[in-house]
């Protein structure tokens, strides 16, 4: 492998000048750049970032931390924090979780231990034990996707307690009276947010809330719904808390012989995108979720280069009540949806 005493000699330079070709070009004439530049090509010659990185204290690397890797959401936020981050010269290392808060830990030990510059993480819980892990060890962390009450951190995230609300009150001015909420676990913030801002609206209108904690997966979704539609709820409308428990919900619903708007409505948070998978297409809360993962990436930023030392930010992102097929005004009352439940043909 080539050495930076390699290039110079090729290019017939003292090795601080090829130096300087990498780190500082603008201090180098034209000409001896590009005789540098060429040998460094015709040399195949990479430089030693690591060593460079702990010359400058920097090695200009960043870690991303998500949930869950699956989910569409996560691959959207790894697309715009390592599209920001190369913009500003960095390198993105990604770390999953699986949803689990000691994994979590060992994620971002690890992380510190390659020694990125700083993180982003898209938390299991939001809890102050992960950020005050990182802040002890003198990294610089940005949240993304919770509110952290706890810590004194800069934090990227929507209004989702206020967004379950509006969500919760466009079915009710459908006409739907019998709306039952589909959540996550309870121990997870946003399962609860969610949660809450149903039962905000059902409030306000003088309506029973009903809301069953799962999993944010596929199988919790039509497991949760098919104990919903066993009991004596008849709902006409669901509210789900994430994409992977609409469709479960829908898929259930399909096999009990109920069709979705005519006589279920599903809606939900985050919904797939229109070429993954659901006919009809989700009615759903939409996070901006490029911009906000961009603003995170922005605000670590900030801190690295001592643009910003202040307190916490936490930025709060609008989100987008988006109407699809999935949702309909309440349905005429019918005998269809007991029957198939009570005999068993779900």
């Amino acid at each position: 492998m080539a050495t930076i005493r390699d290039v110079a000699r090729r290019a017939a330079v003292a090795p601080i000048t090829v130096s300087r070709v990498l780190n500082e070009p603008s201090l180098v004439s034209g000409a001896t750049r590009e005789r540098v530049e060429a040998a460094i090509r015709e040399l195949k010659y990479v430089p030693n970032m690591v060593g460079q990185g702990l010359r400058r204290r920097r090695t200009m690397t960043l870690a991303l931390i998500v949930s869950d890797i699956t989910n569409p959401f996560a691959i959207q936020q790894i697309t715009a924090v390592s599209d920001a981050a190369r913009g500003a010269g960095y390198t993105v290392i990604f770390g999953h979780t699986q949803g689990d808060p000691a994994e979590e830990l060992r994620q971002l030990r690890s992380m510190i231990e390659r020694r990125v510059d700083g993180i982003i993480l898209s938390p299991v819980r939001n809890g102050p034990a992960p950020v005050e892990f990182v802040q002890q060890s003198g990294r610089e962390i940005v949240v993304l996707g919770y509110r952290m009450p706890a810590n004194d951190v800069d934090a990227v995230r929507c209004d989702t307690r206020a967004a379950a609300t509006e969500l919760t009150q466009y079915l009710i001015g459908l006409g739907h009276r019998r709306i039952v909420m589909l959540s996550g676990p309870e121990e997870i913030v946003t399962a609860t947010e969610r949660a809450d801002g149903y039962a905000d609206a059902m409030a306000a209108a003088g309506l029973p809330a009903e809301v069953h904690y799962g999993a944010f997966s596929t199988a919790s979704g039509y497991d949760l719904a098919g104990a919903v539609f066993r009991s004596a709820t008849e709902p006409t409308a669901l509210v789900t808390a994430n994409n992977f428990l609409a469709l479960g919900a829908a898929r259930r619903a399909r096999e009990s012989g109920l069709t979705v708007p005519d006589e279920l409505s599903i809606v939900t948070f985050d919904n797939a995108r229109t070429e993954v998978v659901h006919d009809p297409f989700f009615t759903g809360i939409v996070q901006p979720i490029d911009a906000m993962a961009r603003r995170a990436t922005e605000l670590l930023l900030e801190r690295l280069d001592g643009r910003h030392d202040g307190p916490g930010r936490d930025v709060v992102f609008p989100t987008v009540l988006d109407v699809h097929g999935s949702s309909a005004p309440t349905p005429r009352p019918s005998t269809h949806r007991r029957h198939n439940e009570v005999e068993g043909t779900s």
